[in-house]
């Protein structure tokens, strides 16, 4: 997963793809969920043995009776790192599987993941395909504007390919493109023109519609599965102490699900509004700490 302060968000993340609650750098389920559109997610496999230490695992493993043509075997160590040499690792795990490695091309990929309380050895099933580096060289970007692997995360937080979605925030455009390139029908809102126009010349960059608008997301009409709303911190200017208040007001009616964005502690607010909160990830960078939420609205609860 990703770094250590931006852990609670891939926990979130993982947590809405897998369909249940996961904990730690090293997450188990009853399913290897898809992780190819992941932000922080790195993979998920199947897992075949796990031990307490590499001579159990290897018995286990040796047991199994593994046979396989063209495999690689990668060794993981999440944070807080063991110390072991993971060349001579992999040189001792391919000695229990019959067949031949192909480390260029492999056609199988085996996982073996070492932390200070489990070794565990499977068959890696899905990879993040990374994909929101691609906006790496986009012609604008804004100062405290998110980042494309967080806009990546809270994207998957509550949308799906297929789904259609809305930034009624959306600043230079960043969850907008990252929606529209995972095939979710995505548009985006911004109430400073100049701000829109950059989003627009963002998103043509990288060969996708400009679905942006100048509005005020207070003022939003229509209907749609998700939203996503970074919402002005105060940083650069002051913010309307009703403003959270008004735009989710307006939205809880239009949308059935909303990943927030906030720069201080708004749960009060969203039990007030009937927002129903499903998961919550704090975020430090700096002097700032974004509160997120992943919560449910009364359109969403709607039988």
């Amino acid at each position: 997963m990703g770094p250590d302060e931006e852990l609670d968000l891939a926990k979130a993340e993982l947590s809405a793809l897998a369909g249940h609650v996961c904990g730690g750098r090293v997450a188990t389920g009853p399913v290897a969920p898809d992780v190819t559109r992941s932000a922080y997610v790195r993979l998920t496999a199947t897992q075949l043995a796990a031990a307490s230490d590499y001579t159990q695992l290897s018995a286990a493993i040796a047991e199994i009776g593994l046979r396989c043509e063209g495999y690689r075997i990668e060794v993981f160590r999440p944070a807080p790192k063991v110390s072991v040499n993971a060349t001579e690792l992999q040189k001792a795990i391919a000695d229990l599987i019959s067949g031949r490695p192909n480390l260029d091309r492999p056609r199988t990929e085996f996982a073996l993941v070492v932390t200070q309380e489990i070794w565990r050895f499977g068959m890696i099933v899905s990879r993040s395909g990374q994909h929101w580096r691609s906006q790496a060289n986009r012609p604008y970007y804004y100062s405290h504007g998110l980042s494309s692997q967080m806009a990546r995360a809270l994207v998957n937080l509550v949308a799906a390919p297929g789904d259609t979605l809305l930034d009624p925030c959306c600043g230079s455009g960043t969850v907008v493109a990252e929606a529209l390139c995972d095939g979710i029908a995505a548009w985006g809102v911004e109430i400073n023109p100049s701000l829109a126009r950059q989003a627009a010349a963002n998103l043509r960059s990288l060969k996708l519609p400009a679905n942006i608008m100048v509005g005020d997301a207070r003022r939003i009409r229509g209907s749609f599965d998700a939203a996503v709303i970074d919402f002005p911190y105060g940083h650069s200017s002051p913010v309307q102490k009703s403003l959270y208040s008004e735009i989710l007001s307006n939205l809880r009616d239009q949308v059935d699900r909303m990943a927030l964005v906030c720069g201080s502690d708004q749960s009060h607010l969203l039990h007030q509004l009937g927002l129903t909160i499903h998961q919550q990830a704090s975020v430090t960078k700096g002097q700032l700490t974004r509160h997120i939420y992943s919560v449910s609205t009364k359109k969403g609860q709607q039988p």
